[in-house]
């Protein structure tokens, strides 16, 4: 039986898609930290205050990271959202085929 997609709610969607990729960022955060340490291990020409100043920078940017992510996906969620019901109500939306 074919179906087609007519609409999606925009707010609903924006929050499936800000709650995604605020986890999301929670997943890649620990390689960004990692690839922060090692970088503080390695050799150059600032001092100590400089190497623990970009790390701590580093960490802040860790913690606001995630709302970043949640809150952007989710406003980009809702204007692409409102951007599919526009095309769909051209066009008629997108066919699938279900059992």
């Amino acid at each position: 039986m074919t179906k087609r997609l007519k609409r999606i709610a925009p707010v609903k969607f924006g929050l499936v898609l800000g709650i995604f990729y605020g986890l999301i960022s929670l997943i890649i955060i620990p390689f960004f930290l990692l690839s922060m340490l090692a970088a503080s291990f390695a050799p150059s020409h600032q001092n100590a205050l400089q190497q623990g100043l970009s790390t701590g920078v580093a960490m802040v940017f860790c913690i606001f990271i995630p709302f970043f992510y949640a809150i952007f996906g989710g406003l980009f969620g809702m204007l692409a959202a409102w951007i599919y019901n526009v095309v769909a109500s051209w066009i008629g939306g997108i066919e699938f085929e279900v059992e």
